[in-house]
């Protein structure tokens, strides 16, 4: 039965892609998303499928319910200054080569207003390393290390562990880093890979690194 239940997920989930990104790609060209009015600004980046009206959604990919087609690198050219109450992304900053890290962080801090949250969840490398370390096998570890690259934006270029990215954080100028949980943080209604954990050697594996900073 679980299996079952995984193949029907999955077939549901191929066709909600369709439609969002191969249908929804082509009808926003006639209908253009409209972004929230009312409440905080918030905005998520490599929203995927996920589509919280509460949200300005940034994707690298056209969609019905997607605001602008970008990447994290661009936020700072998409949004003004001290504009922002929270940004949130989900297994994004990984796509950003190791080279860029500095520069993109910039750019979030500043479209953050004071007092504005930068909110990431990104592949924890501790485990990973954990994973690897319990059979000394590459296979388990491939997909959370370089990414699924089912398509051109999914490659990962950087990693990351709770000191590495606390320390890049502050270097841009962010006064608080901590830690925050994907079942009671604020504005937070996605069941994405924050929360998710990856069945491996009969183990689950919570595979995010969720860290928050306040500017």
């Amino acid at each position: 039965m679980e299996i079952i239940k995984k193949i029907n997920n999955k077939i549901v989930r191929v066709m909600r892609n369709f439609y969002l990104f191969k249908i929804g790609a082509f009808l926003s060209h006639f209908k253009k998303a409209s972004v929230p009015k009312d409440g905080p600004i918030l905005i998520h980046i490599g929203c995927g499928e996920f589509n919280d009206k509460r949200y300005i959604n940034v994707d690298s990919r056209k969609g019905l319910h997607i605001h602008y087609v970008d990447t994290i690198e661009n936020i700072s050219k998409l949004f003004p200054q001290n504009y922002a109450d929270l940004i949130y992304g989900c297994h994004v900053l990984e796509h950003v080569s190791h080279l860029k890290l500095t520069q993109t962080l910039k750019g979030l801090y500043v479209c953050l207003k004071k007092g504005g949250i930068l909110r990431l969840s990104v592949p924890d490398f501790e485990t990973i390393v954990g994973m690897y370390q319990e059979k000394s096998s590459v296979s388990g570890i491939i997909a959370p290390l370089m990414g699924g690259q089912g398509y051109p934006g999914n490659f990962h270029f950087s990693v990351f562990d709770e000191e590495y990215l606390r320390n890049l954080l502050i270097s841009v100028g962010f006064k608080e880093v901590r830690k925050w949980d994907p079942q009671n943080a604020s504005f937070h209604s996605f069941d994405d890979w924050s929360k998710r954990k990856i069945n491996l050697y009969n183990k689950e594996w919570p595979i995010s690194l969720n860290i928050e900073a306040v500017k």
